[in-house]
């Protein structure tokens, strides 16, 4: 009879939509904390340097003599040496135009070597020629023999799609092409950076300062982060925005119980008092209130569970409609979804404490109609 009250669907459908909003929500962070331990487990590129110009506020804007990387690569202490140019430039396709990165390097096939990159059809090896990385293929929507035209203010060239890659880096983005490619576009025969990957007995800080006394005074020598420390920090934020967001749905349960609790004792204050004039315990009104408010918030939860899980997969599934190349794949764990509906049943508890302790005090008074 309890949960046939008037009042008592509004209540669980309330309770369903928090606990959807903290149940999508984790199901969300979920995947992104999975997606950073799988970064952390690539290979960390510990023993990988840049070298930049000194004034450069990004990588872009640095600006180095293509002759240093030949002077690096006598000293005979690196494994790889790559002088690379990043350019942005404006793409145009068959099926539209879009800015994108081109990356000029020396050697193509080295340089995807290099990232351990897994390559679909052939390196480019020359003027017109150029590799695309696979999420950016997917987003410019273009294969195997097709063409982009590159341009870069006035200056243009059209190459030819011979491989697509997929290196599990930001180089999946971009497009590679030789640096007499770039060279084209931008004309000035400089390069960004120079990558520097050193030889394993030689990773060493002895090694490093003796390099950085060897470099011109305009250039300066830049460890690359390393990617399982950038994982567990992006993880750890994500963690950290889920405890606040859970701290705040579970204050609005905490909030709404108390409400729904107390509108039940004020309109049941006549089967209370009854209750009291029979002889029943204080204990048997306070355990009324904690079992009805228990009963819904329960209901409310599992039904909030199953809409935000379901929802967050359902909308990320549109997304992937509408964008391929986004690929989101929200999931909540057995334990996670045991421990938001054991705090969504504590914290409701803990709402109606108040109003339960007043049950039991309860009187019944005539009220005129």
């Amino acid at each position: 009879m309890l949960l046939r009250r008037r009042g008592t669907s509004l209540y669980i459908l309330a309770m369903a939509l928090l606990v959807a909003i903290l149940a999508s929500t984790t199901s969300i962070v979920n995947y992104v904390d999975s997606y950073a331990q799988a970064l952390g487990r690539l290979v960390s590129p510990g023993r990988t340097y840049l070298i930049i110009s000194e004034g450069a506020t990004s990588i872009t804007d640095s600006r180095l003599s293509a002759g240093l990387a030949r002077e690096l690569r006598a000293l005979g202490y690196f494994d790889y040496v790559i002088p690379q140019r990043i350019v942005l430039v404006n793409a145009t396709t068959r099926l539209g135009s879009d800015v994108v990165w081109a990356r000029g390097v020396e050697d193509v096939g080295g340089f995807l070597k290099a990232r351990g990159a897994c390559l679909s059809g052939t390196t480019a090896r020359g003027l017109g020629e150029a590799v695309v990385g696979e999420v950016l293929a997917n987003a410019l929507s273009v294969g195997l023999g097709d063409e982009i035209l590159l341009a870069v203010g006035d200056k243009q060239i059209r190459v030819k799609v011979v491989g697509v890659f997929r290196s599990q880096t930001q180089s999946d983005a971009e497009l590679l092409v030789s640096m007499d490619t770039i060279n084209m576009l931008v004309g000035d025969g400089s390069v960004s950076f120079i990558e520097l990957v050193l030889k394993k007995d030689l990773n060493n800080p002895k090694v490093i300062d003796e390099i950085a006394q060897l470099l011109p005074k305009d250039v300066k020598l830049v460890e690359v982060q390393q990617i399982k420390g950038l994982a567990r920090q992006v993880g750890l934020e994500a963690l950290s925005f889920l405890s606040a967001w859970s701290w705040a749905v579970y204050a609005a349960i905490v909030a709404t119980s108390y409400a729904i609790a107390s509108r039940f004792v004020v309109e049941s204050s006549y089967e209370l008092a009854m209750l009291r004039a029979l002889g029943a315990k204080r204990s048997k009104a306070l355990a009324i209130v904690l079992a009805y408010i228990a009963a819904l918030t329960l209901a409310g939860s599992v039904l909030g569970i199953a809409m935000g899980t379901a929802g967050a997969q359902a909308i990320s599934t549109m997304l992937r409609w509408i964008h391929p190349s986004i690929e989101v794949a929200p999931f909540l764990k057995v334990d996670q979804a045991l421990q938001i509906l054991l705090l969504a049943l504590a914290s409701s508890i803990l709402g109606c404490a108040f109003p339960a302790l007043k049950a039991t005090r309860a009187r019944y008074v005539e009220q005129q109609l």
